[in-house]
């Protein structure tokens, strides 16, 4: 069964400014998340997804630099956590991995 998620992340505030949350939606198959190769890919296209979201609401923002990778961190795992697999919660917990920052979209 295909699922549909969407991440959202929480509206950053600064000096009482609110940005507005973005969001993006990364469609998963339940039924395969016990396969490891799926569950690499899968945390894969959250990663890019959690950087699109988080370039979107942070752009303008004048601590962009330094609350990028935060922001990337935070949506990852708000994402994982709402999916509830337990292979990918083992795979988000398995190590660090550098989100990837760049990207060509």
């Amino acid at each position: 069964m295909i699922r549909k998620m969407l991440f959202a992340t929480a509206a950053f505030t600064l000096a009482q400014t609110a940005a507005f949350a973005a969001d993006k939606v990364v469609e998963f198959d339940r039924d395969r998340l016990e396969d490891p190769a799926y569950v690499e890919a899968l945390y894969a296209e959250i990663e890019t997804a959690a950087v699109a979201v988080c370039k979107k609401e942070l752009i303008g923002n004048p601590l962009y630099i330094s609350m990028l990778r935060s922001c990337i961190e935070d949506t990852v795992a708000e994402s994982v956590k709402k999916i509830d697999s337990a292979t990918l919660t083992a795979y988000a917990e398995g190590g660090a991995r550098p989100a990837r920052l760049a990207s060509n979209q």
